[in-house]
């Protein structure tokens, strides 16, 4: 019958056997990090925010009448339309878009989900926890100055010519 001390003994892997006490003793005595770092909550709100505005089918993100407002008194928020909780290093997401019309939205929602928790822990190094994908609007995309000014062309070529 082996004893407490013996229970507690530990193989190093080169065959010898340590105490357990002894090697939780050397851990507690090692020295700290450098420092912590510690990452605000609004810059994993940004990044979070414009991995999710690189996914096809994104037109834009939904935020709350405060961000609405800030953004019509000329503050741009990149961090618009999503909703962090980090504890410690632990992260929960929940992002708010505007998809656009005729897309898969389960395919959309999937790829912001991979997306964004891909750039918080690979620009971070948090750990993600889950992330939350709430549709809050279908519209048709915003067409671009070049689509518009050949709208205008192919409308003045009409009235050019009389074409119908």
């Amino acid at each position: 019958m082996k004893s407490d001390s013996e229970d507690k003994e530990l193989e190093t892997g080169t065959g010898e056997f340590v105490n357990a006490d002894d090697v939780a003793e050397a851990e507690e005595q090692l020295p700290d990090e450098i420092g912590d770092v510690k990452v605000a909550d609004e810059v994993i709100s940004i990044v979070a925010g414009l991995a999710a505005q690189e996914v096809n089918g994104v037109i834009g993100m939904s935020g709350s009448f405060a961000e609405g407002l800030n953004e019509f008194l000329g503050k741009k928020s990149f961090a618009k339309g999503v909703r962090i909780t980090v504890d410690g290093h632990v992260v929960t997401a929940a992002v708010y878009v505007n998809v656009e019309y005729g897309s898969c939205i389960p395919e959309i929602a999937l790829e912001i989900q991979e997306k964004v928790k891909e750039a918080i822990e690979n620009m971070t190094g948090y750990e993600v926890k889950f992330v939350d994908v709430h549709i809050q609007g279908v519209a048709r995309r915003p067409k671009s100055e070049l689509e518009e000014s050949l709208e205008k062309m192919d409308a003045a070529h009409e009235n050019f010519f009389g074409e119908e």
